[in-house]
């Protein structure tokens, strides 16, 4: 039994066998299809939601409900009185604040539970990397302050590179980084990411084609790791594994990798980009 129970979000693209490894709690963001709601990852998983992608009308998302975070607090506070939270971005959506509103409900009625709640500033698997290292320090014996500062260590190591098939999702989701807009006019498609742990998502740069995109992502990579340094990686896709293996065989045939992952887009982060690649990484 660890002394610090880890809860995160499904944004954070985790494998699966890390979440049974170490016992992490991902709560579900809320989605709206065609006027039908559902919890991303619980009630449509990325293959359903690709199924039904040509025949979205209506595409909503929001934060998971209170009651999302209110039941993992509860199922934890059987086994712990120390619990770690880190969600996506603030930038991106309203998670963090929802928990937080979850937090305080909660602790009236169980006031001996501590409950942290940190901004990741970031998203995909760049979170992910950060409830990782978090849940191998509560593994390790770190009490809840020093795994709150092991997240806040992480924060700003953690990178993560989209190459965009097309922008105008990102764009009507308001998501999009303000210079998006002139690019897809002219169709020239840029790549965006998350890398100045700002929690918004920037534009870093512009290609023409596939290769030429990946080949950008892989630059870019290099721009923000120490070479030197064995990295850690999470490759994801969203309607197109083949796609998702390229770009991993690519990452690791140049970095020399430490830890490689290949995860799917949750629903929740499909439906505001669209068909896509993205790498999320630190050294």
């Amino acid at each position: 039994m660890v002394n610090v129970g880890i809860v995160t979000d499904t944004i954070a693209c985790l494998p699966p066998e890390k979440i049974d490894e170490y016992g992490i709690k991902a709560v579900p963001l809320a989605l709206n299809i065609n006027g039908k709601p559902y919890r991303d990852q619980v009630d449509i998983s990325p293959e359903d939601f690709w199924k039904m992608f040509g025949d979205i009308k209506e595409f909503t998302t929001g934060a998971p409900a209170l009651a999302e975070f209110t039941q993992v607090f509860e199922d934890l506070s059987k086994t712990t009185n120390d619990i770690a939270c880190i969600f996506v971005s603030k930038g991106l959506s309203a998670t963090c604040e929802a928990a937080v509103q979850a937090r305080d409900l909660f602790k009236k009625d169980n006031p001996g539970v501590n409950i942290e709640i940190v901004d990741s500033r970031t998203a995909a698997g760049a979170q992910g990397f950060i409830v990782l290292e978090m849940a191998r320090a509560a593994q390790g014996g770190k009490n809840l302050a020093e795994v709150v500062q092991v997240a806040n260590d992480m924060i700003p190591r953690v990178k993560f590179l989209v190459a965009m098939e097309t922008l105008k999702y990102l764009i009507k989701g308001g998501r999009a980084p303000k210079t998006a807009y002139m690019g897809e006019l002219f169709q020239v498609k840029p790549i965006i990411g998350m890398v100045s742990n700002t929690g918004i998502v920037e534009n870093m740069g512009r290609a023409r084609g596939k290769e030429k995109a990946l080949a950008k992502v892989l630059e870019l990579m290099a721009e923000h790791v120490d070479t030197n340094q064995p990295i850690r990686v999470n490759v994801h896709y969203t309607d197109s594994v083949e796609n998702g293996g390229q770009l991993k065989q690519l990452v690791t045939s140049r970095f020399n990798c430490s830890e490689v992952y290949l995860t799917a887009y949750t629903p929740v982060m499909s439906g505001h980009t669209g068909p896509v690649v993205a790498v999320s990484f630190y050294s």
